[in-house]
């Protein structure tokens, strides 16, 4: 079943009794665990053809808030059906598991990324990962967002991007960074 969400609404709030699992077909939609104080956690946005909110089939409540950063599109699966398709349908139940390992992966490189104490290396291996086969990348939302996924503050990365683009080790286009030279040579050799 299809749902549209406007800029600023929620989807679900912390607590709220567990629907359903989500797979965002365009928009941008924040997942936003909360602390008991009130401080929200980062973490990575749900990006058009995935699947979020997936714990839910296994808790009564949803965990955190899931917000329409914009106007956004996603297709909700009841829970009740998700639950009882994988149970009698084993080669859906190994496509799942399969986008769950494959989330899986994409948190545990985040947090490696995280701890690389550089904010200038942090952001050139964070481009290494998201650059296409010509070492460019065009940002899917704003850099402040790109900041926060990487854990560094805006400010923080804005000066990583100008010692980058002084080093010569990257160039800022409009809609796009691209790595140079050296870097995209790297690039290049760990795809092989």
């Amino acid at each position: 079943m299809v749902r549209r969400f406007a800029a600023g609404e929620a989807l679900f709030r912390k607590g709220d009794h567990a629907f359903g699992i989500f797979r965002l077909v365009a928009g941008r939609i924040r997942l936003a665990p909360v602390t008991p104080d009130g401080a929200e956690v980062p973490v990575p946005m749900a990006r058009p053809g995935e699947l979020f909110a997936e714990a839910s089939l296994f808790s009564a409540r949803y965990h955190c808030d899931a917000l329409a950063l914009t106007d956004s599109e996603v297709l909700l699966y009841p829970k009740a059906e998700v639950v009882q398709q994988l149970k009698k349908n084993e080669e859906e139940m190994w496509k799942f598991a399969g986008e769950m390992a494959h989330r899986l992966q994409g948190l545990r490189t985040q947090l490696e990324l995280r701890q690389i104490r550089s904010a200038p290396q942090r952001v050139l291996q964070s481009l290494h990962l998201r650059c296409d086969a010509t070492g460019r990348w065009a940002p899917e939302g704003t850099l402040k967002q790109f900041a926060e996924e990487i854990g560094l503050t805006h400010e923080a990365l804005y000066r990583a991007l100008a010692t980058l683009k002084k080093e010569g080790r990257i160039r800022r286009d409009k809609d796009q960074i691209s790595l140079l030279a050296k870097d995209f040579k790297a690039l290049d050799k760990d795809e092989k």
